[in-house]
C-alpha cells in the first residue's frame, strides 16, 4: 500500500511539473508575441512621424513664396480712352530661395478683374544674351503686345531687366518682369482691380493685386 501511494505520489508531482512547464511556455509565447506587436507599433509610429514631417516641411515649402516684388508695379496707359493696355511686375527671389525656373511647361500665370478671369494666359519668357532696356523693347521680339493680342484675349510673358545667364531660370541678383497685356476688349478702366498669381513649380505662388488708378497719362504707376 506504502508503495502505491508512493507512485500515486510521484504521478501528482510530475502532472505539476508538466503544467509548470507549459505555463512557462504559454508565458514565453505572450511576450515573444506582445514584443512583436510593440515593435510593428514602434515602426508605425516612426513611419507616421517621418510622413508628418515630410507633409509640414512640403506645406512650409509651398507656403514660403520663393519669388516677391522686387519693386513698383508699373503700365501703360492710353489717357485718350482712360483705360490700361499692359502692366508689368518686377520680380525676384525672395531670401533665402533657390533658382527658380521660369519655364512654359513648369509656370503659368492666373489672371482675374471684375469682369473677366482666365486659369493661364502666360506664353512664356523672352530672352536676349543682355538685359532688357525697356517693354517696349520686349514687344518688338514677343507676341505678347498690344499691337498682336487678339480683342478678347489676355496674355503674359517674362523678361529680365537685370540679367546674369542666358537662360529661363530666375537666379540670385537677377531681376525678371511679368508684364501682363491686354486685348481691346478685356482693358481695365478706372477702379478695376487687377489679381495676378505667378504659380511656379512646386506650388508656390505670388499673387499681385492692384486696382486701377486714373488713368491721365501714358505710365501709369500702380504702386
Amino acid at each position: 500500500m506504502a508503495a502505491i501511494r508512493a507512485r500515486r505520489g510521484s504521478g501528482r508531482h510530475s502532472r505539476r511539473g508538466i503544467l509548470g512547464i507549459e505555463s512557462a511556455i504559454v508565458m514565453i509565447a505572450f511576450v515573444v508575441v506582445a514584443a512583436a506587436l510593440a515593435f510593428v507599433v514602434l515602426n508605425a509610429g516612426f513611419g507616421t512621424t517621418q510622413k508628418s514631417k515630410t507633409t509640414i516641411s512640403e506645406g512650409l515649402k509651398s507656403a514660403t513664396g520663393a519669388v516677391e516684388v522686387a519693386g513698383l508695379v508699373t503700365g501703360g496707359g492710353d489717357p485718350s480712352g482712360g483705360k490700361l493696355l499692359y502692366y508689368s511686375i518686377p520680380i525676384k527671389l525672395a531670401s533665402g530661395a533657390g533658382e527658380v525656373n521660369l519655364q512654359k511647361e513648369l509656370t503659368a500665370v492666373k489672371y482675374f478683374s471684375k469682369s473677366v478671369n482666365f486659369d493661364n494666359i502666360y506664353i512664356g519668357t523672352e530672352r536676349t544674351s543682355a538685359s532688357y532696356t525697356s517693354v517696349t523693347a520686349v514687344f518688338d521680339d514677343s507676341d505678347c503686345n498690344p499691337d498682336d493680342v487678339a480683342d478678347d484675349e489676355v496674355c503674359a510673358v517674362i523678361w529680365w531687366s537685370n540679367s546674369i545667364q542666358d537662360n529661363d531660370i530666375l537666379d540670385g541678383g537677377e531681376v525678371a518682369v511679368l508684364t501682363i497685356v491686354f486685348g481691346m476688349d478685356n482693358q481695365p478702366e478706372q477702379l478695376d482691380v487687377l489679381h495676378a498669381e505667378l504659380i511656379i513649380s512646386g506650388g508656390s505662388v505670388l499673387t499681385v493685386e492692384r486696382t486701377v488708378p486714373v488713368i491721365t497719362t501714358s505710365v501709369v504707376n500702380l504702386g
